[in-house]
Formats: structure tokens, sequence, C-alpha cells
């Protein structure tokens, strides 16, 4: 599971409950994607991820990238 599709289902999840919340119908792509969000959190594989620097919404680039500036 690449860590883009770990941030894909994260968003899923909350758009879910968001749907839930407001009473619309949920599509079953997301419905899906949430579980298995709720599924990685509940393996202790989401928690590892996060141990190992991959942080929610932060770029996967090194700090050196090219147009960033290490000031």
């Amino acid at each position: 599971m690449t860590a883009d599709h770990i941030r894909a289902c994260r968003n899923a999840r909350e758009l879910v409950a968001d749907m839930h919340w407001r009473g619309l119908p949920v599509p079953p792509l997301y419905a899906r994607m949430a579980g298995e969000f709720h599924d990685l959190v509940a393996s202790g594989d989401y928690a590892a991820w996060l141990a190992s620097g991959a942080l929610p919404g932060v770029a996967s680039q090194p700090t050196g990238a090219v147009g960033l500036s290490s000031s």
C-alpha cells in the first residue's frame, strides 16, 4: 500500500463521516476506502506508517528538493 493510497483512504473516511452526518448517501467506493482505512488503523499499520516519518498531509519529498529553501 502506498502513502498516496493511505492518504486517500484517510480522506475517504473523513468524507464518509461528513456525508453520514449530513444524511447523504455514501458512494460504495468511499465506503470501501473508509473501511480499508479503519482496518489499517485497527491493525496498527497506520501507527507504524506515522512512526516511520510519513506524516499526514506532508509531501514525501526530501527537504533539499528543487524550489524549496533550507533556511
